[in-house]
């Protein structure tokens, strides 16, 4: 898989007892607090099921039995298609795909260096920039088109995405059922029609649930209409300890787990076989500024606990990570980043979104867009781990060198140094004096010219002119509607 980060060097935050204490908590959770779930077509559904629906609260009480049965019978052999084949992420439990992270609603203009609300343009940009980066696999579109009506966003930001990346799309504009309606003609007018999405299903929708322990019915209802479409749910969760979840991790983690399993339990009911995606971020409330504190060693602790519970369960995980509440591409940018997102990466998440933004996921640059790729290239070369086998011994090397030489003229160096070392393309490991004889550049200026290059030299295979014809369509019936 092209990409994507294999992981080997696995490191579990939770042992086998801490993972059975957090999902019999799920469940108590469940069958005894409920969540309420706002859709009289849910509780209908629920209650037919067995569940226990107070009509008043619109509270749902959920049999452990009923839960468990259904979180049998997720899709677990997940297939996040991109719209060419090379760009395919299957979710196999051994492998990391960093996603871009999604839903900003402001830009740093590129040429102007001015922070401004994001557009179309930007959306179109960021997804270019994102499918020629190495450490990138997903696309979940950066920002939003804030520059059109609120109605016609979903759609903008699909056909803005679809035409600047041939990678897999994931989507969270679309929260009602008739925007999924939409993106749904679109993404099919990409592949040529509905039949063919359902076969590789190049869009993967979010829905929410709203932490702790409710789930909007306009929102879920929209969800049924993805499922129905075969199109994969990724339902997010936010519990953030502190605030919207128990102080403790493990408290929050079990809130978001208990979240995830109500939406799998509906959806499966609806639609059994439906690929569910279990998906949250969760960052701690930052007690000094109450501000959430997106890229806390936390947030990275949280993302991996939850990414564990998911795989315990039998489903992929999308988490956050790549996360830094930095105002610019900073040292606290780096370290934030780094620390929220090794932590899931080790534990095998399947998703990790981030990449990107600034400002606890509200800002996108497009340099940070490539110095994170290069983050999550680090990363992956961390958690491949090292090859002992007779090959990498190298013992027959060594005997040739002998004592006192170098193998810079080996042929065994020249085969695998670019497999077995990482390449950087932004870092800088020359001399002090070489630095400075090419302008003391730093990283931000050194990504600049990387980001002017991939827009010079990148390209993407174009889609079908059946895209801008369903699109002026879809703009054009939801013109005249309030």
């Amino acid at each position: 898989m092209a990409n994507c980060i294999p992981v080997r060097c696995r490191r579990n935050v939770l042992d086998n007892a801490g993972v059975l204490k957090i999902r019999y908590a799920a469940l108590e959770i469940l069958e005894v607090t409920g969540v309420a779930v706002r859709s009289e077509k849910v509780q209908k559904l629920l209650r037919d099921a067995g569940c226990e629906v107070d009509e008043k609260s619109a509270v749902v009480r959920f049999p452990p039995t009923l839960v468990e049965e259904m979180a049998r019978k997720n899709d677990r052999a997940v297939t996040l298609y991109g719209r060419t084949k090379k760009h395919d992420a299957h979710l196999d439990f051994d492998h990391v795909h960093v996603c871009s992270d999604g839903n900003g609603t402001e830009a740093m203009d590129f040429e102007t260096r001015q922070r401004r609300e994001s557009t179309r343009a930007d959306v179109a940009r960021s997804a270019f920039v994102a499918d020629a980066l190495r450490g990138h696999g997903v696309n979940w579109p950066n920002v939003t088109s804030q520059d059109v009506p609120q109605r016609t966003r979903h759609i903008h930001d699909l056909q803005a995405s679809l035409e600047n990346t041939e990678k897999h799309i994931t989507l969270a504009t679309n929260t009602t059922s008739w925007e999924v309606g939409d993106v749904i003609e679109l993404a099919a007018a990409a592949v040529g029609g509905r039949e063919e999405l359902r076969k590789r299903p190049i869009i993967s929708s979010i829905h929410t649930s709203s932490s702790p322990l409710v789930i909007e019915g306009e929102g879920l209802e929209a969800g049924l209409a993805a499922a129905d479409a075969g199109i994969p749910i990724c339902f997010y969760v936010m519990p953030g300890p502190g605030a919207t979840g128990p102080a403790t991790l493990a408290g929050s983690v079990a809130v978001g787990i208990a979240e995830a399993l109500a939406g799998n339990t509906v959806i499966q009911l609806h639609r059994p076989g439906t690929a569910f995606v279990f998906s949250c971020g969760m960052a701690n409330l930052d007690m000094k500024t109450s501000t959430r504190a997106g890229g806390s060693p936390e947030h990275g602790l949280t993302s991996a606990a939850f990414a564990q519970m998911a795989h315990h369960y039998g489903f992929p995980a999308l988490v956050g990570g790549f996360v830094t509440t930095a105002k610019e591409p900073d040292e606290q940018a780096a370290y934030d980043k780094f620390a929220s997102a090794i932590v899931p990466i080790m534990a095998g998440a399947d998703m990790i979104a981030g990449i990107g933004l600034l400002e606890d996921c509200r800002t996108v640059w497009l340099e940070q867009l490539v110095i994170d790729s290069e983050i999550s290239e680090i990363i992956g070369r961390i958690v491949r781990g090292i090859d002992v086998d007779e090959e990498s011994l190298a013992l027959d090397v060594i005997n040739a060198v002998g004592v006192g030489r170098d193998y810079l003229g080996q042929r065994h160096t020249m085969e695998h140094f670019r497999g077995e070392h990482f390449m950087p393309i932004v870092s800088d490991r020359s001399s002090f004096d070489a630095w400075v004889s090419r302008g003391r550049k730093s990283i931000l200026d050194r990504a600049g010219e990387e980001v002017r290059r991939i827009l010079k030299e990148h390209s993407v295979e174009p889609v079908g002119g059946e895209v801008a014809e369903t699109s002026k369509a879809l703009l054009k019936r939801r013109a005249g509607k309030a």
